[in-house]
């Protein structure tokens, strides 16, 4: 079973609405979410303060920023 990072923080209404869209494809691809909350990691806040939410892949070079879709995650997610 693979693993994805979501950096997301709470209160975030895009955020939610990325997490409808990610879980069940991970789910389907058989993948672990770690959520990770911007707001509790300097480094990722620095990163990506501006750009949540985020799906971050180790099979990719570079992150998946929202907007996505579900079509946009089934091609980027492993």
């Amino acid at each position: 079973m693979g693993s994805i990072r979501f950096y997301t923080t709470s209160g975030c209404h895009l955020c939610d609405e990325a997490w409808q869209r990610l879980e069940p494809v991970a789910r389907r691809r058989g993948l672990s979410v770690e959520c990770v909350d911007i707001m509790d990691d300097a480094e990722a806040e620095v990163a990506y303060a501006e750009s949540i939410p985020v799906v971050e892949c180790a099979q990719r070079s570079e992150p998946l920023y929202w907007p996505f879709d579900m079509a946009d995650l089934y091609r980027y997610l492993p």
